[in-house]
């Protein structure tokens, strides 16, 4: 017995000892915030200072250190999201991770975004004898001193990830990554053409695959500036998409109110970029000074310019422009040579190119992609369909364009009027952006960026093209003065939320443009007259009222009206009182987005199946049309076509949906009506892609809040739509941020988790609960006011 004890002390003393040597060893693997360190490169001292939430301000005596430091000080925070998202762009996350993510590594390999990569590498970033690529490899000068000198991150430990140099390549891979997201058609265009394929043009006519009527466009104008297909493919590209460790872009809201309608005489920008959530979180904020130049900026990781900013002459956010820049080609084999497809009177060889992806623990994996001239073969990402299905080709304006985007935010950031901005961006062919513009000289300014194709007016771009008559072709591309803008218009703002833009010389750009909620609050908002202050702008931004969604709860209560059934009352009575508020405590959204769950997957599964269902639900083509699709009594997707001697009605759907929708809010928060909290079900997890794995999740997993807001309002905390009875946000403001240019050193913004990544550092999820509720704090660029809040200094010295 005392032998057994012994035993039993001596393992809970090597216990203790192990985790105590864990927490020492995690807290030697902090950044380094305070002190001195030498790195290649420098060609003189840098200051660093850090300030109360991590924001580095970067104080250097030239250029190029400025941005070899900024490079050093954004990979001891987030190396690891660098990593992370170079390696999904690259298609080489099955290198370090495993087979299971083979199919996301074949859809980015097929699509091309490594090539893409290496193809603009060639082109921008050969050479030295430009400013903005002299100033991106400094920046990864300094990302590689940390990749050779600094901490390893503990996820490298625990996942087995070798430390790697970065090159000019992972910028463009940043950048085809940012890309992706805005390529809403890359999941819609397969299941709309399924469905017309399938079911025929009446299962179209409720969804709006046009811009609908009651669309709130964004009106252009030209003002004086002032001085100063098939089942497989749709489940492949959804289960590849759902494996990514890293969030997409899905939205934007944006505006900038004039001088004249502000308190403080000056323009006022806001800006909320909406991207999935995920830890750390998306954007890395940095200040940095040297001789001439000053500026506040929103980083994504590898990307050496600020996407969001302002220096101290003007600043800008960006929003979604969602214009439609991929195309399907369906192509036609050649039945003697498989290698041949028909464009015209002739056939093309298909180019082939062995994409070799490396797989822990197993053989490497050969995928061959055979491009046509409208872009690559995507059928190779479904297994053993290449050979039997006719060739789906895509073509993406991202892939088979000069992208000059590293170079137009260079001098974005460095532009000092507005005429240097125009000039800048008007260079992006890709991704679609909406730019939203203010400075202090008065000026307000938006300008639609990306390069927009000249389509024959026959052709739906929604719908898969022919490939092979040439008819379908592009004519050629509008000039940027063509895109859609407004600068200094009488209205006296500005303002996009990923609506459709109105026309210029009577074209209409095709794209998939989000519903009027969003842009018409925004316009509701703005066009009060008075004279707006910061505090105004926090308020719109943290907007939870939808303007459309009552509609569609008020049709479902008159449905369940003419049922009369006593059991629905509750429901009903929610559904026809909603004002649209989606606060944490009110009841009503949790009756409302059960019951359009209900509706939504038990009306288009039996149709479509859960897989094509669940991608589209994932586009803005179905928040277009829930108003349409719910009124629509005769719409042939009422009717359950698994059922052949019944036809089904929208009662029998909805009555369905009722039944479901209590079950599910009695089980998930309680039998009283009182009880079906909001904030019960609509919560707020920041996960991080070891979180999957328990216990971790309690390690590096940010959360759960409870939180305000919904689908399509302007505080878009939004989820994906499914039938569990949980709406758990995936979805929002990847930041806040409001500049008012009277004061354009204090402006405001949030972050959020936090600065760093590092899950031992302070600031790894210090702002998390600020943001859940609705705070800002300062981005801070006034050297005295940073000094104020924190002492922490870090001096760079040339080694």
């Amino acid at each position: 017995m005392i032998i057994l004890k012994r035993i039993l002390i001596g393992l809970l003393a090597l216990l203790v000892a192990l985790v105590l040597f864990i927490v020492i060893f995690l807290q030697t693997q902090k950044p380094v915030y305070d002190g001195e360190l030498k790195l290649s490169g420098l060609k003189e001292e840098v200051e660093v200072k850090y300030d109360n939430v991590g924001v580095p301000h970067i104080y250097a005596k030239n250029e190029t250190d400025a941005y070899l430091a900024l490079g050093y000080v954004h990979a001891q925070d987030r190396l690891f999201q660098m990593e992370m998202l170079r390696r999904a762009a690259g298609g080489r996350l099955s290198e370090v991770l495993g087979p299971d993510l083979l199919k996301i590594d074949k859809l980015f390999r097929t699509l091309g975004i490594n090539q893409f990569a290496k193809e603009q590498t060639k082109k921008f970033m050969s050479s030295d004898s430009a400013a903005f690529q002299r100033a991106a490899i400094a920046y990864q000068k300094g990302v590689n001193e940390y990749v050779h000198n600094g901490k390893t991150p503990v996820e490298f430990r625990i996942m087995g990830i070798p430390k790697e140099e970065f090159t000019p390549d992972d910028i463009y891979l940043a950048i085809g990554f940012m890309s992706l997201g805005f390529a809403e058609g890359l999941q819609a265009d397969p299941v709309l053409q399924k469905i017309k394929t399938e079911l025929g043009a009446d299962y179209l006519r409720d969804l709006s695959i046009e811009t609908p009527s009651d669309a709130v466009r964004i009106k252009s104008f030209n003002g004086q500036k002032k001085s100063g297909t098939s089942d497989p493919l749709v489940t492949s590209i959804q289960e590849a998409l759902q494996q990514l460790p890293f969030p997409l872009f899905q939205g934007s809201n944006g505006w900038v109110v004039a001088g004249d309608r502000t308190q403080s005489g000056f323009p006022i920008l806001a800006n909320d970029t909406h991207i999935g959530f995920g830890q750390p979180a998306v954007w890395y904020e940095a200040h940095i000074e040297y001789p001439g130049f000053r500026l506040y900026g929103h980083y994504l990781a590898g990307i050496p310019f600020a996407l969001l900013g302002n220096n101290q002459q003007c600043g800008w956010g960006i929003t979604m422009f969602e214009n439609d820049d991929t195309d399907f080609f369906l192509e036609t084999i050649n039945p003697v040579d498989s290698g041949q497809v028909k464009f015209k009177d002739q056939w093309e060889a298909l180019s082939i190119r062995d994409e070799v992806i490396k797989v822990k623990g197993k053989e490497d994996v050969v995928l061959k992609v055979k491009s046509s001239r409208h872009g690559s073969i995507i059928n190779g990402i479904i297994e053993n369909l290449e050979k039997t299905s006719q060739p789906v080709a895509l073509s993406w304006t991202l892939t088979q364009s000069d992208n000059k985007a590293g170079e137009a935010f260079y001098k974005l950031n460095h532009a000092n009027r507005i005429e240097e901005a125009e000039k800048a961006i008007s260079i992006i062919p890709a991704p679609g952006l909406n730019i939203m513009y203010g400075d202090v000289h008065g000026n307000i300014a938006w300008w639609a960026v990306g390069k927009i194709p000249i389509r024959p007016e026959h052709v739906q771009s929604k719908l898969f093209l022919d490939g092979a008559s040439g008819n379908d072709e592009y004519l050629g591309y509008y000039d940027f003065s063509k895109n859609p803008h407004a600068v200094n218009p009488p209205w006296g703002f500005v303002y996009s939320a990923n609506n459709q833009p109105d026309t210029v010389d009577g074209i209409l750009y095709p794209g998939y443009y989000y519903p009027k909620a969003r842009a018409g609050r925004i316009f509701q908002l703005v066009s009060e007259n008075k004279k707006w202050t910061l505090e105004d702008m926090k308020a719109i931004n943290l907007d939870v009222v939808s303007i459309t969604h009552p509609a569609v709860a008020k049709e479902m209560a008159l449905v369940l009206k003419s049922l009369n059934k006593a059991e629905y009352k509750d429901l009903t009575d929610q559904l026809e009182n909603w004002d649209g508020n989606h606060k944490s405590t009110d009841t009503a959204p949790s009756v409302y987005y059960n019951m359009l769950s209900q509706i939504m997957y038990k009306s288009m599964t039996d149709e479509i199946g859960a897989n094509a269902t669940k991608a589209l639900l994932a586009t803005a083509i179905p928040k277009n049309s829930y108003i349409t699709f719910v009124q629509n009594d005769s719409s042939p997707w009422w009717d359950d076509v698994r059922t052949k001697d019944i036809k089904e009605t929208r009662a029998n759907i909805v009555q369905n949906a009722a039944d479901k929708t209590l079950e599910l809010l009695k089980k998930s928060c309680g039998e009283k009506p009182s009880d079906w909290v909001w904030g019960k079900i609509h919560t707020l997890t920041h996960e991080h892609p070891l979180g999957a794995v328990k216990p971790l999740d309690k390690f590096f997993n940010v959360g759960p809040f409870s939180v305000d807001g919904g689908s399509e309002v302007l505080n878009n905390l939004t989820f994906s739509l499914d039938t569990t009875g949980y709406f758990k946000v995936d979805v929002g403001p990847a930041l806040r941020k409001i500049t008012d240019f009277s004061s354009i050193e204090n402006g405001e913004t949030i972050s959020p988790t936090g600065q760093s990544g590092n899950v031992m550092s302070e600031h790894y999820d210090d702002q998390a609960e600020g943001y859940a509720t609705g705070k800002f704090r300062k981005m801070l660029m006034n050297r005295e006011e940073i000094e104020k809040v924190s002492n922490k200094k870090l001096i760079l010295l040339p080694n």
